[in-house]
């Protein structure tokens, strides 16, 4: 593999809906360019791209994948990235590292949801997109109608090619802004009749979006002077640049029409890695933007893990400063440690390249380094720079898992899959116990558990996991607690008399010494504060922790021989046990606040089903594209399916995000669901 320079370097994200064609995109790309030497197809398990086991069982891309297709001396780095919504942070990764996207969407006739939300996500990310129309000679497609339903909703999306079409078959295109036309094998041919007017309108955007970036291009628009071809291309450019406008072209993957139209396009109009979108850094404890540059010191970014089951982690990085070679020491800035670089790869899905050098622009990968992590920045000793770190979406789904055998080693196996992908966490719940998985879908934390089982053979089981509820008293109540105990020799001896009512100083529980005249002796006092302690982690409900509660011990009695701390702690806990139940003991429960963004045509239902969900609406705010966010306060209880339920109530535009705010009363009609469920768990436990 040779080594590019920056200009001659396009790295493309293949992004949009789920099912499109993205992968096949891609294989077309590289067979077209004879970097694989056999198109792969994703229905019969062969693609390239494609090569986890649950992706050729399941016929989808679950994590991003890279390769690459070397067109017109151009290295074009090709980032094919999964559409399921589950795994949109594998979309958010590739669009950091991407200076340009293609969003790829099928010839349906309609916008689907996977094309609105690339196409926002591009706009939100400042990176030029690009849209290709697929399977336009499928039986049944609609081009036009395709293009319509995007050009409605996105006024800056215009056709720069329209598909020459023959008995439903794709046979030439022919090019908006020359109006001339071309077979499939790039030979001038007449341009159809029925295409003139479409031409005729579509041209006219394109010259009216050139008018747009500059002003003296704006002049001679209104004047109507003709553009140079100079003025064309570095009108288009900027406009592209400037999210001003987004081109669309048609093709057909399958059977690689329009593939290398594609490219030529991708090579001519999107940018060099040195002119796209900066990343904000922090250098030498300043923030600034950095854009690409060859000559500068060393740095780049990881921004994706691969557990390579041959060679242990592989390291996926942009380089965006200087050049990178096999042999060097770097820095890790992100963590203050040294690393070495190893053998350098460029990838092609699973197999990997050897590569001597990269240049800034360029993608890559690096195995066995120590300290390095998704995220983290590598650079040179003497370049003191951080990048940004991606902002991953956050885990909006969790659940409970276990494993009928070996469970550590399940656990283990979990944790390592949060390597791969940084939207999927697996953390241990102090409060219930429970070892939780949690991520962006439940088909994202299905396919990770099934991951676990194919490596080490172990199933696990999940299911949704306990609430944190906390138990409290609304009341006071006074109760002795009497420790007797003489069973030959030394006996124990310990009174106390303690006070229980609402109201810790801290909010949790508050231990106050009224003892006088020496009824308990001093000594006693701390053992009966710690029987206390030790008593409130077990509620008298269905034994969750009691919290707000203020004990004051106000007498007791203690024997000279046989008092002793353990005595006293004893009695302390036998008092809570026999006051709590007095003092009218309830359930609190864990309050989210939720901001639920939707399309206004959803609002009416999701304002509906938080109702249901015992929610309460704090308002609502109008948000950019036709959306409202709608904060509400909800109980956690009501929200373990929420991701999926809000997906199938907005047709997967909605979107959601939590956080806990504060405890409060369960409804008295709740409580006995509570109890039974926990007295279920507790057999369940026992009977292992």
């Amino acid at each position: 593999m040779k080594i590019f320079d920056t200009e001659f370097i396009r790295n493309v994200a293949l992004i949009g809906h789920s099912g499109e064609g993205k992968t096949s995109l891609a294989e077309a790309m590289m067979f077209a360019t004879k970097t694989i030497d056999r198109l792969g197809k994703v229905d019969d398990g062969s693609s390239t791209m494609d090569f986890d086991d649950e992706e050729i069982k399941r016929k989808i891309s679950i994590s991003m994948a890279l390769g690459y297709a070397l067109h017109r001396n151009v290295k074009i780095n090709i980032l094919d990235v999964p559409g399921f919504f589950d795994f949109e942070g594998e979309m958010v990764a590739a669009l950091h590292a991407a200076d340009s996207a293609v969003v790829v969407t099928s010839a349906s006739g309609s916008l689907s949801v996977g094309t609105e939300k690339a196409l926002e996500l591009c706009a939100e990310k400042k990176t030029p997109a690009f849209i290709f129309v697929n399977a336009v000679d499928k039986e049944n497609s609609d081009f036009q109608g395709t293009a319509d339903a995007i050009m409605a909703k996105y006024r800056n999306v215009v056709p720069i090619e329209l598909p020459i079409m023959e008995g439903g078959k794709m046979v030439g295109c022919v090019a908006v802004l020359s109006g001339k036309s071309f077979d499939l094998n790039g030979k001038e041919i007449p341009t159809p009749a029925n295409l003139k007017d479409k031409l005729a309108e579509y041209n006219g955007k394109l010259m009216e979006m050139i008018a747009e970036t500059d002003e003296d291009l704006m002049m001679k628009f209104f004047d109507g002077e003709a553009f140079t071809e100079e003025e064309i291309q570095k009108g288009l450019h900027a406009a592209i640049a400037d999210d001003i406008f987004v081109p669309l072209m048609a093709g057909n993957a399958l059977t690689s029409k329009g593939v290398v139209r594609l490219m030529d396009n991708l090579v001519d109009l999107m940018p060099h890695p040195d002119r796209a979108h900066k990343i904000p850094a922090t250098v030498g404890g300043e923030v600034k933007q950095i854009a690409v540059d060859s000559k500068a010191p060393f740095s780049a970014q990881v921004f994706k893990s691969i557990v390579d089951p041959y060679v242990g982690k592989l390291l996926i990085f942009k380089v965006m400063q200087g050049k990178i070679t096999s042999g060097d020491s770097v820095y890790n800035t992100s963590v203050g440690k040294p690393e070495k670089i190893g053998t350098l790869y460029v990838l092609k899905g699973k197999k990997q390249e050897p590569v001597d050098a990269l240049m800034a622009g360029d993608i890559g990968a690096v195995a066995k380094l120590v300290y390095t992590n998704t995220n983290d920045t590598l650079a040179a000793a003497d370049n003191k720079i951080e990048f940004e770190k991606i902002d991953f979406p956050k885990p909006v789904i969790s659940y409970a898992v276990k494993a009928l055998k070996d469970e550590e080693k399940a656990i283990q196996g979990l944790i390592k899959m949060q390597e791969e992908d940084a939207t999927f966490k697996v953390e241990k719940n102090i409060e219930t116990g429970d070892v939780l998985i949690s991520g962006l879908g439940e088909a994202q934390l299905d396919i990770m558990c099934k991951r676990v089982k194919s490596k080490l053979g172990i199933d696990i089981t999940w299911q949704e996991p306990r609430v944190a509820y906390r138990e409290t008293i609304r009341k006071s109540a006074r109760e002795e607690g009497r420790h007797k105990k003489q069973s030959g020799g030394a006996g124990q001896f310990g009174d106390v008399f303690i006070q229980f009512e609402p109201g810790a100083e801290d909010g949790v529980f508050e231990f106050v010494d009224a003892v006088v005249g020496g009824a308990v002796p001093r000594q006693f006092i701390p053992a009966v504060e710690k029987g206390l302690r030790e008593a409130i982690k077990h509620g008298t409900l269905a034994g969750y922790p009691m919290v707000n509660l203020k004990a004051t011990l106000d007498d007791g009695k203690s024997h000279p021989v046989d008092s002793k701390e353990i005595a006293f702690v004893t009695a302390a806990k036998l008092a809570y046990d026999a006051a709590i139940p007095k003092a009218s003991p309830c359930f609190l429960e864990p309050i989210m606040e939720a901001k639920i963004t939707v399309p206004d045509d959803f609002l009416g239902d999701i304002l509906g089903d938080m109702n249901k969900r015992r929610g309460r609406i704090l308002g609502t705010d109008v948000a950019a594209g036709g959306k409202q966010v709608i904060t509400a306060e909800v109980p956690q209880a009501e929200m373990f399916r929420y991701a999926t339920d809000l997906r199938s109530m907005t047709q997967g535009r909605g979107k959601f995000e939590m956080r806990l705010v504060r405890y409060e009363e369960v409804p008295a009609s709740n409580n006995d669901k509570i109890i039974a469920d926990a007295k279920k768990r507790e057999e369940e436990a026992n009977k292992k």
